[in-house]
């Protein structure tokens, strides 16, 4: 799994969290490091370039597949629920989509020169995990054993109500990387996101509602088929090392625990999609 942290929420009544919660708790960073890896489709951006001339028309395609850097299963448009666009420091309107079996490409005009961000959510999509398969998937989201006992403990064989929204990002170049760096700083304010860091180079900073998300895992998934992981610091930062090379995605998953063991199971995915060439 590339990141599992489970969130300790009020009960609906406003008190402290319910017991099984509070033992949760101490369990997290045992979970988090046992997480095993996950078989979830990856849902990211993709480019076939990442440096773009002034005045072309940029095509970014919207993409879930097994393995990354492939293309298999395209969205439909009414998937989306936000979009921004930014270069060179500018928002760009007027995108245009097409949809497809395997992407959903979104045109738009590189009018200005500078770093740019491409950024979509997807909308919530809820439902329920049957109780032959909750065990498997209680392994993909690297639930830790106090949930998996709480949930076991439920009377009968019940089964798992789970949400989840897709979060993803890219970072392009329109011309020139060295104008309008201030984009990929900035959140764009989606639920969970990765943004660049003020000491620029292959540091990457990971947010969960706009703040730092601190002992959380990040999965590095590169296009030549390497894999990599590491935790965020205190800062909720991440360095790539300099041997990585290519196209990369970095991968994160929040899971938010219900306050009652029969609740939903929601979790936030996070990707960003970036050429390691442009941030040496």
């Amino acid at each position: 799994m590339p990141v599992i942290i489970e969130s300790c929420n009020m009960n609906r009544s406003g008190n402290r969290p319910t017991s099984w919660l509070r033992l949760l708790a101490t369990s997290v960073a045992l979970s988090v490091l046992a997480a095993p890896a996950s078989l979830a489709h990856k849902t990211f951006l993709a480019s076939q370039q990442h440096v773009w001339d002034a005045g072309a028309t940029v095509d970014v395609v919207l993409t879930s597949a097994l393995e990354f850097p492939n293309i298999e299963f395209g969205p439909t448009r009414d998937r989306i629920a936000f979009i921004s666009v930014i270069t060179g420091n500018t928002a760009v309107e007027g995108v245009e989509f097409e949809e497809s079996e395997t992407a959903l490409t979104m045109s738009f005009g590189a009018a200005r020169p500078g770093f740019s961000v491409v950024a979509v959510s997807t909308h919530l999509r809820a439902g329920q995990i049957g109780p032959d398969d909750t065990s498997a998937y209680l392994d993909e989201i690297g639930a830790s054993a106090v949930v998996r006992g709480a949930f076991d403990d439920l009377p009968g064989s019940p089964p798992l109500d789970r949400s989840y929204t897709k979060h993803t990002k890219i970072f392009l170049c329109i011309e020139t990387c060295e104008t309008g760096l201030e984009a990929g700083l900035a959140p764009t304010g989606q639920a969970l996101e990765f943004v660049a860091t003020a000491s620029g180079g292959r540091t990457f900073q990971l947010l969960h509602e706009g703040a730092p998300v601190a002992g959380h895992r990040v999965e590095i998934l590169l296009g030549s088929g390497g894999h990599h992981e590491l935790v965020t610091s205190e800062n909720g930062e991440i360095a790539l090392d300099e041997s990585m090379e290519g196209v990369a995605l970095l991968s994160a998953i929040w899971i938010t625990v219900p306050a009652r063991p029969d609740g939903v199971y929601h979790s936030d995915q996070a990707t960003l999609t970036i050429d390691l060439a442009q941030h040496s």
